[in-house]
């Protein structure tokens, strides 16, 4: 059996920091690690669990810039591991400034790429 890939967009692995808020039935909130990126939105490894569907704040910290990335996303899919203790998820962004998308990018391109990102 295979499983046919709906993404639209490459996924860069990452290592980002993230607290996150949910705006449902879960009310989780915590930190969590981003462990990938794409244009639309990013994977998760979450301490509590998230609902499908429940939108989440993210403020996001890249690594050696001191202005929080802030965006609003809602849960496609979350998965939790019992080994871990811990929740994956995958949060599709809803909202989130093209200024900080942009320096979102540059981060993730240049982990991928090796670099660092050009300094703003």
């Amino acid at each position: 059996m295979t499983i046919r890939e709906r993404r639209k967009f490459k996924r860069f692995a990452t290592e980002l920091m993230a607290e996150y808020w949910a705006k449902g039935p879960s009310m989780a909130a915590g930190q969590g690690e981003v462990r990938d990126f794409c244009r639309q939105g990013v994977g998760m490894s979450l301490v509590h669990p998230v609902r499908r569907g429940e939108h989440v704040e993210l403020t996001m910290k890249v690594p050696g810039d001191n202005i929080p990335i802030f965006a609003t996303a809602e849960v496609t899919w979350s998965e939790s591991d019992a080994q871990r203790e811990k929740t994956g998820a995958g949060l599709k962004f809803l909202s989130i400034k093209p200024l900080d998308l942009a320096r979102l990018l540059d981060f993730v391109y240049a982990h991928w790429l090796g670099g660092k990102p050009k300094s703003a």
